[in-house]
């Protein structure tokens, strides 16, 4: 049955495109971790060697009271007040939006990570480290902090591709989409061709996106695909694995924009209904899923506004 599915599944060419896109940023979130961490460490040592006085002799001295909620942070210690400006000074969006509910302003001179989720996205806050991160998080750390000496249009446009997989309603985009999306993600892995990493990760990347990505299903007597010479086979459980890392990276955005209430939570529902549809249909996917649905499903309801009218008609009779 679990095959069936799958196979079901990549029969339909755009869904194919789709799961290639994803794995294509998988493939990129592991090559640039190494490079990441690296490069954090030396940034942070690089601060610290600029303004001695916010190494790890200083602390905060307000506790709690420096803690910062989502875009929000008013230091309350001079520590933290000098650390803010400093990040601030390396931010390519200072005037824009900075999530500082990603970090804990207490282990900025001693924890370099810490400072570096101050140029990530939100919902970083329990992350500590690259390897915990997915590829946006890290194109967004390259793309927002100056250290990084790198064409930001280029990062731009591969990150604007992400969000276009991940906001995918019925998680299918184009052939054309994906030769355009190669053509994106080519000229950014351009900018890393001293890092051997990198290098290797863009040869995988390139021979996945210009192969028919022919899956074996043992079940079968041929493989999901025709080009053999070409082909980058993978079996049935890397193909799932690889769908349910971005099935709940598509599920953690939703839940984001549940907590923030960037959505009105009519679209929170649609596209959470788009998710359970596809999965009542594929439940392999399904069972591994679940309790991301709880916690959105949760989320959803807390957000939900009662009708005044309906509250109205839950008054008990003969209240006044």
């Amino acid at each position: 049955m679990v095959l069936s599915e799958l196979a079901a599944r990549l029969n339909c060419a755009e869904y194919k495109n789709w799961v290639k896109a994803g794995h294509c940023l998988l493939l990129l979130r592991g090559c640039l971790q190494g490079f990441v961490a690296r490069e954090v460490l030396a940034f942070h040592r690089g601060l610290l060697a600029a303004a001695p006085s916010l190494g790890p002799r200083a602390s905060c001295r307000s506790g709690s009271q420096c803690s910062p909620r989502a875009r929000q942070f008013q230091p309350q210690c001079q520590v933290c007040a000098e650390w803010k400006q400093e990040i601030l000074k390396h931010h390519t969006n200072r005037n824009g939006d900075v999530h500082w509910g990603n970090c804990r302003p207490g282990r900025w001179p001693v924890d370099a990570w810490e400072v570096a989720k101050a140029f990530m996205p939100r919902g970083l806050a329990d992350k500590t480290g690259p390897e915990e991160c997915d590829a946006v998080a890290l194109l967004s750390l390259i793309n927002s902090c100056d250290h990084f000496t790198v064409d930001r249009k280029k990062v731009t446009e591969v990150i604007r591709c992400r969000n276009e997989i991940m906001h995918s309603s019925e998680m299918k985009v184009s052939s054309l989409w994906l030769r355009d999306f190669q053509m994106k993600i080519r000229n950014f892995l351009n900018e890393f061709k001293s890092i051997p990493e990198i290098v290797a990760a863009y040869t995988r990347i390139e021979q996945l996106l210009t192969s028919d990505w022919a899956v074996h299903l043992p079940a079968e007597d041929q493989r999901d695909g025709c080009e053999y010479e070409t082909g980058v086979y993978l079996s049935e459980s890397q193909v799932n694995e690889i769908e349910m890392e971005l099935l709940k990276e598509k599920l953690q955005e939703i839940y984001l924009q549940a907590q923030e209430q960037d959505m009105l939570p009519e679209e929170i529902l649609n596209r959470l209904q788009v998710v359970k549809e596809f999965l009542r249909n594929n439940k392999d996917l399904r069972n591994g899923l679940t309790e991301d649905l709880q916690k959105l499903d949760s989320l959803h309801l807390q957000h939900q506004k009662p009708d005044p009218k309906e509250l109205g008609a839950q008054t008990p009779e003969g209240k006044a």
